[in-house]
C-alpha cells in the first residue's frame, strides 16, 4: 500500500498466508499477496507423492517437524555477487558450502507476472545464467 511505512523507508517485505479455499487464489492475486499456500492442495500433493513412493515419508517429515529442516527464501547476495551471470550450479554450491539445499530462486521484478509463475523457478535449468537483482532471492532447504 502507497504510504505504508515500509514504502517510506524503502524496506520492502513479504508476508506468507494460508489459504484454506483455492476458490480464493483470484482474490490474493488481485490483492498482490507475495505468497500463499493452499493447505488443502499441498497435503492432497504430498500424500499423492507418499503413495507413490514411501522413501518420501522421511523427507515430509524432516520438512514438517518443528526441529527439522525449513524452506527459506533468503537474499540471492548471500550466495551469489549481485549484477553478475552466474549458473544455478554455483548458487547449489554456495548454498552447499553453508549446509543447504538450494531448490531455486524468486525474481523480485517478476512477482506481479503470473504468466512467469510471479518469478519463482523451482528446480532450474543448473546451466542456464542468471543474474541476480539486489532483493532476489535463492529458495533453500535449511535449518535456519
Amino acid at each position: 500500500m502507497p504510504g505504508t511505512r515500509a514504502d517510506r523507508y524503502d524496506h520492502p517485505f513479504s508476508i506468507v498466508s494460508e489459504m484454506l479455499d483455492v476458490r480464493n487464489r483470484e482474490l490474493a492475486e488481485v490483492t498482490k499477496a507475495d505468497d500463499f499456500i493452499v493447505s488443502d492442495k499441498l497435503v492432497s500433493l504430498m500424500l499423492a507423492q507418499i503413495s507413490e513412493n514411501k522413501a518420501l515419508n522421511a523427507v515430509f517429515a524432516d520438512l514438517f517437524d518443528p526441529e527439522g529442516s525449513e524452506i527459506y527464501l533468503k537474499l540471492a547476495s548471500n550466495y551469489v555477487k549481485i549484477g553478475e551471470p552466474v549458473n544455478f550450479y554455483t548458487v547449489a554450491d554456495a548454498a552447499r558450502q553453508k549446509g543447504e539445499v538450494a531448490l531455486g530462486y524468486r525474481i523480485k521484478a517478476l512477482a506481479n507476472d503470473a504468466a512467469r509463475a510471479y518469478g519463482v523457478v523451482v528446480n532450474p535449468n543448473k546451466s542456464a545464467q542468471v543474474t541476480f537483482a539486489e532483493w532476489d532471492r535463492i529458495i533453500v532447504l535449511a535449518e535456519e
